[in-house]
């Protein structure tokens, strides 16, 4: 095959790749925005330690947070994952991030509605999110990456590891909120997800 259909063809490829990333960010940014925030609901991992920081201060500071806390694990994966990985994880975070602040400012979308109507939905949307950016080679979370080198080293597997890091992220919510509904329901909608 001539050099140049090769090239064509990486770029296509490329281009395909890092719009299923951008679609996969921007479901997720929709589900956290429209059906968790309003509903005092958080997601696990390192995007959950930056909603409750949020609550804490304001929910606009969302996107910021979740980008500074995850740098120096976006540092782990360059140095114990690869490159490529880290630049997928790093556009899927800053689209995620973007499509955050974009749903914030320019809509005002909110979904209150019963909770199971929340926890389903918006845990379905926000699973189909990140199923997209994980198909794809990306990750919105520095406790998935966490995983990775964990099970690298020791075999616990990502979702073990994932799962006892967002124990404690949960439990951190509900001590914050003083009010363990919240994160009961978050719970349920991470097993959504």
């Amino acid at each position: 095959m001539p050099l140049a259909t090769q090239t064509k063809k990486s770029w296509s490829v490329f281009m395909v790749l890092f719009m299923w990333l951008a679609i996969g960010a921007f479901l997720a940014a929709f589900a956290i925005q429209v059906f968790l925030i309003p509903n005092r609901l958080i997601d696990g991992g390192i995007v959950g330690i930056a909603m409750i920081m949020g609550n804490l201060s304001s929910p606009k500071m969302i996107p910021y947070y979740l980008v500074l806390i995850n740098l120096p694990f976006i540092y782990l994966a360059y140095k114990h994952i690869g490159r490529t990985f880290v630049i997928q994880m790093l556009y899927a975070v800053l689209v995620f991030a973007g499509s955050m602040v974009f749903l914030d400012t320019y809509t005002d979308w909110e979904f209150k509605g019963d909770p199971l109507e929340v926890v389903v939905i918006g845990g379905a949307i926000l699973g189909i999110g990140i199923g997209l950016i994980i198909r794809y080679g990306g990750c919105l979370d520095g406790t998935e990456i966490l995983g990775l080198i964990v099970n690298k080293k020791t075999g616990f597997t990502v979702g073990q590891t994932v799962l006892f890091c967002n124990i404690f992220v949960f439990g951190a919510a509900g001590l914050v909120f003083q009010d363990w509904h919240p994160p009961l329901l978050s719970l349920i909608t991470y097993m959504v997800v």
